[in-house]
């Protein structure tokens, strides 16, 4: 529990707890709840909970939880975890979107023209759900009616590692193919944040021949499916759970490189689908990563980005499942460096199925097996 004057943060293990916390105090009034849970709950219920809050609610379903200053660790699993945010109203909206019959382009183009509407310069913490959707077609289609350089943050709900349906949900209800997204007025509001990785490129190129959107169709002209089996030497009933911890590492025209993991599989064609776009002609490669190296390097630019960002009132993490797969216990030591070098912020995160933020140069992009760090001052230092 860690409780500032603008911000208060929680665990609970059950619907019902969650609910008697949230309401059990007298002497704090949240304008905004944040809540990742696991899909161990029941998210219906939850949802169904929350619509009594008396305040609008951002969240979404993980594959674990984050609460910085936990006594034993930072790392839950099936619980849900919350900050209660004192915030002027008028600086901020939330709003639950369903996809229906969009493509995801045009689910974040209607997000963008929404939070364009409501504010002038927005700012956009967004969350999607449903396995087959397309994280990065997402950004673009809410980047494609704002300005140039617009913060976007967040991540793809998780459902504990079962890969069979996740949810966002707020105030208003929840969905398992939609969108939850917060807009801030950005002018009042500062959002900031960074992108951290570690994973290295092995083995030969490749190349995806077929493709449409985030569904590869063949690689090298051969079967997604198929080469992954033999590069991983796994069985069918293997792969999707092999595969989260060996992505591939896709090669952008500029020179830049992003992640990308599977999500399903066409038995019947072997086609694949990815959280992401991966484009046809797209030079890619297998990706991989000893837990040491990535927490080193993530501590190291989470370091980096404190010394030039040191005021937050909250700090909120989207980290991959896969990183802690693969770290281990060694997860917590990214963790707790950004709740030290935060140490008046509360901090709070879940582990995704996808990623969103902003590279180094400040471009906004769509991630996997990446930590996600967001950085937000309510009372930033007017220029």
């Amino acid at each position: 529990m860690h409780i500032m004057s603008r911000c208060f943060s929680l665990s609970a293990d059950t619907v019902r707890e969650l609910s008697e916390k949230i309401s059990g105090f007298s002497d704090f009034r949240p304008a905004l709840g944040i809540i990742f849970s696991s899909v161990a709950l029941g998210i219906p219920d939850l949802a169904s909970e929350i619509s009594r809050a008396g305040f609008p609610v951002f969240g979404c379903s993980t594959a674990g939880e984050i609460l910085g200053g936990e006594e034993e660790s930072p790392v839950l699993e099936q619980s849900a975890v919350c900050s209660l945010v004192d915030i002027d109203p008028t600086v901020f909206s939330v709003a639950l979107f369903e996809r229906h019959d969009l493509s995801s382009f045009d689910l974040g183009a209607r997000i963008g023209s929404w939070g364009k509407e409501t504010f002038s310069r927005p700012a956009f913490i967004v969350s999607m759900s449903g396995l087959k959707n397309d994280g990065e077609a997402l950004i673009k289609g809410i980047e494609s009616v704002n300005a140039p350089g617009t913060r976007i943050f967040g991540g793809l709900a998780g459902d504990d590692e079962k890969f069979v349906e996740t949810y966002v949900f707020t105030h208003t209800g929840y969905s398992a193919d939609g969108a939850s997204v917060i807009v801030f007025d950005q002018s009042k509001v500062d959002i900031n944040g960074i992108a951290t990785s570690g994973w290295a490129g092995v083995g030969d190129d490749l190349v995806i021949t077929a493709s449409d959107g985030n569904i590869v169709r063949s690689i090298n002209n051969r079967s997604p499916a198929d080469i992954y089996k033999e590069y991983l030497h796994v069985k069918d009933e293997d792969l999707l759970n092999m595969a989260v911890s060996f992505p591939l590492l896709v090669k952008r025209p500029d020179g830049s490189e992003v992640l990308r993991i599977f999500l399903a599989i066409d038995q019947k064609s072997g086609s694949l689908v990815f959280a992401g776009t991966v484009p046809q002609g797209a030079r890619v490669r297998f990706s991989s990563s000893f837990g040491h190296e990535i927490i080193e390097k993530s501590v190291r630019d989470i370091t980096d980005w404190h010394h030039r960002h040191p005021r937050a009132d909250l700090i909120l993490l989207f980290s991959c499942m896969a990183r802690h797969q693969v770290s281990g216990p060694m997860i917590t030591e990214e963790i707790s460096t950004a709740s030290e070098l935060w140490k008046a912020a509360p901090l709070l995160g879940l582990f995704t199925y996808g990623e969103i933020g902003h590279n180094k140069h400040g471009t906004c992009d769509f991630y996997n097996e990446t930590l996600t760090l967001v950085s937000i001052n309510l009372s930033p230092q007017q220029p």
